[in-house]
């Protein structure tokens, strides 16, 4: 009984206390939310005229060029230090592209889907000499051999169930390649 006294004359501390840990509680659940404001900052690799670049798009784009260079050299693995260089080289890549674009929007300049045809049609870039589709007795790229190469790839997506797994990753690297070089495209042209 006595043990029940002294815990009713210490009431209104108790009260006091509870309420500090209830404040303190709510304090943090308010500092953990102007954390994650503050987060999508620290998620960003950098900024480019005001506008941020996310970690996830600069950590699709070195993907993308790793691939490439996977798929160009055969080289399946890279050491830190490569990777690293490869990071700086997509980054300073970036940067240009996104100069070079920002200047030719002020300037009205596009490049439009025909004139990415025109140059694939004419096969005179250096970066379509460098794909696997190139004419094997004169060397020079073959339109015809990348229109063929773009009909079976939508003809094996179709079909998926009846295609060898390493054709589909063989066909689906060589696909992603072509992405890369068409992009590059635009780019050189702008």
């Amino acid at each position: 009984m006595a043990t029940l006294q002294k815990i009713r004359s210490k009431g209104p501390l108790l009260v006091i206390i509870l309420g500090l840990a209830l404040f303190a509680f709510i304090a943090e659940e308010a500092m953990r939310s102007i954390q994650s404001a503050s987060n999508e900052s620290r998620q960003q690799v950098g900024e480019i005229y005001g506008e941020g670049v996310s970690v996830h798009e600069f950590q699709n784009l070195v993907d993308e060029y790793l691939d490439v260079i996977k798929f160009t050299s055969g080289n399946a693995t890279f050491n830190d230090e490569q990777v690293a260089q490869i990071r700086d080289q997509v980054w300073n890549t970036y940067v240009n592209n996104q100069l070079i674009e920002k200047e030719c929007e002020k300037l009205g300049l596009t490049v439009t889907d025909a004139e990415v045809q025109a140059i694939i049609t004419t096969g005179n870039s250096p970066l379509l000499m460098q794909t696997p589709f190139r004419n094997e007795q004169t060397g020079r790229f073959d339109a015809n051999l990348l229109k063929k190469f773009l009909a079976d790839y939508e003809s094996m997506k179709a079909n998926l169930a009846q295609m060898p797994a390493e054709y589909i990753d063989y066909y689906q690297s060589l696909y992603n390649y072509w992405m890369f070089i068409e992009k590059s495209l635009r780019q050189d042209c702008l």
